[in-house]
């Protein structure tokens, strides 16, 4: 059986490892550096315009790694999304940390790190699409006066599908700390003179953590598998990519919630880094399309794969 894991380079992986282990997440420009000195900056774009030719695996790897140490550094964005958005364009390449604006109705300066310079941004013009790389500073004015390169509405949709998949990605990274920390912590933890994880309630709150966050690492791992996988049409890729995003979008409230449980007060607090994960995962959530929407997107594609033909929808009148 193929796993996620064994599509990546153990060696890849070790540099990740050691890469995370030496540097701070607060630090996100000299941790910006080094993955730019490394090749990690731009880990999918084509070797002939300055990318490291890797696929969804490695990327998946380094998105997860980033995660599961807090840091929102926008990296997988900027390679996955943005980068290859401005790759499809035939946009001229230029190293640099990018955001991407997929909605053309998107007005204001994203909300974003300091490292990052630029923005893919999408505007529309009747029935046609048009990508332009512009300073992050004037992402949410009109970029008329840039270079504005012509995308297809499949490209657009393919990039919407590929942030979707970024963000699965975050998610179900940023759920499994959480369960790594509750359970720590509930092995750790005495009252009474036994570990907390000794007491029923405990077992029961760490045992739907356990389920909702692999339950929300196995939906993802099987879309980025599906998107890895040139034989994988556009539309098997997306309707991958919601489930995740549904699955995981359902996953974050009973983690973050029996995780707080779990810990108790000081989880909010600056000695224990269980509210920087639980906050990030809420915003990740937050992120593109609300749950609701994904479990629409589910309900619609499973529809669209049954005729309606066979489908029994008439009222029974007596």
């Amino acid at each position: 059986m193929t796993t996620l894991e064994s599509l990546v380079d153990p060696d890849l992986q070790s540099l990740i490892v050691s890469v995370l282990a030496n540097h701070r997440c607060d630090d996100d420009s000299q941790l910006w550096q080094t993955l730019v000195e490394l090749g990690l900056a731009d880990l999918t774009g084509s070797e002939d315009r300055g990318g490291s030719g890797a696929s969804w695996p490695e990327a998946a790897a380094l998105a997860r790694a980033l995660a599961r140490h807090g840091c929102g550094l926008e990296v997988s964005e900027s390679d996955l999304v943005a980068g290859w958005l401005l790759d499809q364009a035939g946009a001229p390449p230029r190293q640099a940390l990018r955001v991407a604006l997929l909605d053309d109705r998107a007005t204001g300066k994203p909300a974003v790190s300091g490292v990052v310079e630029r923005a893919a941004v999408i505007r529309r013009d009747g029935d046609d699409y048009y990508v332009s790389d512009v300073p992050v500073t004037e992402a949410g004015a009109e970029v008329d006066g840039h270079d504005r390169y012509p995308v297809t509405p499949e490209v657009h949709e393919l990039a919407r599908t590929r942030r979707a998949l970024v963000r699965a990605i975050q998610i179900s990274a940023t759920l499994e700390t959480i369960a790594d920390l509750a359970i720590d912590y509930a092995q750790t933890r005495e009252q009474f003179g036994r570990p907390i994880g000794k007491q029923q309630a405990v077992q029961r709150m760490i045992a739907i953590i356990a389920g909702e966050s692999a339950l929300a690492r196995a939906a993802t791992d099987a879309a980025v598998l599906a998107a890895s996988d040139p034989a994988t049409s556009a539309a098997e890729v997306a309707a991958m990519v919601a489930v995740a995003r549904s699955g995981c979008g359902h996953a974050v409230d009973p983690v973050v919630r029996n995780a707080h449980q779990v810990i108790g007060a000081i989880g909010t607090t600056r000695e224990h880094p269980l509210h920087v994960f639980t906050s990030a995962a809420l915003k990740l959530r937050a992120d593109d399309r609300t749950t609701r929407e994904w479990d629409a997107a589910v309900l619609d594609l499973a529809i669209q794969a049954q005729p309606l033909s066979d489908l029994d929808l008439t009222p029974r009148i007596k």
